[in-house]
């Protein structure tokens, strides 16, 4: 199975504490500054005003950085949309290290006062290509052991579930629940 075009959301674990519209200019400093590596950050939108909408977007060459409201819950959602060269298990893990990249550049955020944190105990992995990742059980069973190597290495054998909600009226997801949620940073340093 070809695995491109993939994303990961992170949850907020108190969303109640920010703002989405102070995402804004937190995201065009993002721009002024070139802060994310590999990346060509290019432009802002606000979607706030879109039920479970991608709320505040930030539009890179390589993929797209939001503060999602899918699901009636804020997280910053990161897809890939270029290809990326390597095994099916590096593109997943480089996907996956540069979301956990932007939550660390976020909670670090100045304009947040140090009210944003994420959590780590759940983690949503959609699939944003039906044509090669189409919705169902045969795709499922190609990507978990995929997703199983990698939350082995991230949490440990046997302390993680992954759940697939077959619905071919939407995209291709996983939820990954853990038995702990461990700070943001401490992933980048597991996965390195």
């Amino acid at each position: 199975m070809e695995l491109q075009r993939l994303g990961f959301k992170l949850f907020v674990d108190d969303p109640a504490k920010v703002a989405l519209e102070n995402f804004v200019p937190i995201f065009h400093s993002w721009i002024q500054k070139q802060i994310i590596e590999e990346h060509l950050l290019i432009d802002v939108h606000n979607y706030g005003h879109v039920r479970q909408g991608p709320g505040v977007l930030l539009v890179a060459h390589q993929g797209n950085f939001s503060m999602d409201l899918g699901g009636d819950r804020l997280g910053l959602f990161y897809y890939r949309k270029r290809d990326i060269d390597g095994s099916s298990l590096e593109r997943l893990t480089t996907i996956l290290k540069t979301t956990l990249r932007a939550c660390t550049l976020l909670e670090a955020a100045s304009e947040l006062a140090g009210k944003l944190r994420f959590k780590t105990d759940e983690i949503l992995i959609v699939a944003n290509d039906r044509l090669h990742t189409p919705n169902e059980s045969a795709t499922y069973q190609a990507f978990k052991p995929l997703l199983s190597q990698l939350f082995a290495e991230l949490f440990g054998e046997g302390t993680f579930t992954t759940e697939w909600r077959e619905d071919d009226r939407e995209r291709f997801a996983v939820t990954v629940s853990a038995n702990q949620s461990v700070e943001v940073g401490q992933l980048i340093e597991r996965l390195s």
